[in-house]
């Protein structure tokens, strides 16, 4: 869908998204005039309200929306309330379907192949309850050991009460290559194993696993490949269709900036006779009998948030993402009370990296970041590696990795 038309399909019936729009234009035009890469960042930064001060290094939990967003939804909820229910089943709620072919462009789908939904947990619980019919006792379900809950719970739940069996594999830290991957993925392959579920990006150690080349084995043996995508639309490009995915849940309030509370769900075209949730049990779109009333408003918001992604573009995004990310992983590798957990090949890295401190704890850590030097990361959900994740996004600078490297060999120095 051309912007254009996605812009005006907004507008119609909506007093917010002209403003938007008009908003959206001129930030366009003002990155235009920036005389250079740190120009043009640093005006990208003046479009979100994050604390004077606050280094937000992980936007891998949840991301700042930029204003001209928060802007344009809050004129939204002021004309929904004017007339909630002409405004819910009239215009404002037909546009949320305009959002919903926005979000399969940017996810190189068909519209019929995506449904606006509220977080990737919500996603993958919709895959894995579809699938209880489908899977028998003692059917293999094949996972890592560093998938984040909201990816992992649905298995756990199809195991505890539905008899299915869950396989672990170990993800090496950190990952020679993505060779290392691949020949783990088929070692663990078994004649019972009916279903394969990653994420796209670790949420461990930020590293972006090679799907397509694990799609390649498992699509022939008639395997559900179920990704978790939380940590990647809006911080690298994806393509369902290259990473040949079955089915791909997302979080579009991290990397994409969107409202807290957005999210995207892919079944590929084919899949959708087998996985059959029952929120999509009559259609795709937005608003169904299935679904009941949906926050029309945030729905709408979120596709503020790809419009003002689309105006820098997804490459421009991910390339400062990961080029944030190599100065991140570079500068804090000179730190020797800190052990790179990321593994440090392009085609593997991301824009989040971790690292396992030597000295000290991780939660300390992240306390003294926060209270004594303003800056937000995230402490490894598993306390083995005694690690930290940052993440850099479009909003972060150099002088911020600077200054929290600065500030973690102030803290180290000061614990001797």
């Amino acid at each position: 869908m051309q912007r254009r038309n996605f812009l005006s399909s907004l507008a119609i019936g909506m007093g917010a998204a002209p403003g938007f729009a008009a908003g959206l234009q001129d930030f366009a035009e003002s990155l235009k005039t920036a005389a250079n890469e740190t120009d043009y960042w640093k005006r990208v930064r003046q479009e979100f309200l994050l604390n004077p001060g606050l280094a937000h290094l992980n936007t891998g939990s949840l991301g700042a929306t930029p204003r001209c967003v928060l802007d344009g939804i809050a004129g939204m909820l002021y004309q929904l309330e004017g007339d909630p229910v002409s405004n819910v089943f009239g215009p404002m709620g037909y546009r949320m379907d305009a959002v919903r072919a926005k979000a399969a462009e940017l996810l190189g789908a068909a519209t019929d192949e995506v449904a606006v939904i509220e977080n990737t947990t919500s996603g993958m619980n919709y895959v894995a309850q579809s699938l209880i019919r489908s899977l028998k006792p003692g059917d293999e379900i094949l996972t890592t050991n560093h998938e984040h809950p909201g990816g992992a719970v649905c298995w756990e739940y199809l195991a505890k009460y539905h008899g299915a069996k869950i396989v672990t594999l170990t993800i090496p830290v950190p990952v020679r290559d993505k060779a290392q991957i691949v020949e783990l993925v088929q070692s663990h392959i078994s004649p019972r194993t009916r279903v394969c579920s990653f994420s796209h990006v670790d949420t461990i150690t930020g590293m972006r696993m090679p799907i397509a080349e694990i799609s390649a084995i498992t699509r022939p043996k008639d395997i559900i490949l179920v990704c978790d995508g939380a940590q990647a639309p809006g911080m690298i490009k994806v393509d369902v269709k290259s990473l040949g995915v079955d089915t791909y849940a997302s979080s579009s309030h991290k990397w994409m900036l969107a409202p807290k509370g957005s999210g995207l769900l892919y079944i590929r075209k084919d899949m959708q006779d087998t996985i059959r949730p029952l929120p999509l049990h009559s259609g795709y779109q937005a608003y169904t009998g299935a679904t009941g009333t949906r926050n029309v408003c945030n729905v709408l918001g979120h596709g503020l948030a790809m419009e003002f992604h689309s105006t820098i573009g997804s490459q421009r995004v991910e390339n400062r993402c990961r080029e944030l990310s190599k100065i991140m992983r570079e500068t804090l590798s000179k730190n020797p009370r800190l052990e790179l957990l990321t593994p440090a090949q392009d085609d593997l890295a991301t824009g989040m990296v971790s690292f396992k401190l030597k000295k000290g704890t991780a939660g300390d850590l992240y306390t003294r970041l926060l209270k004594d030097f303003e800056i937000m990361i995230k402490v490894v959900a598993k306390s083995e590696y005694n690690g930290i994740r940052l993440s850099t996004h479009i909003y972060n600078n150099e002088a911020e990795i600077e200054r929290l490297a600065w500030a973690i060999e102030k803290i180290q120095s000061n614990s001797a």
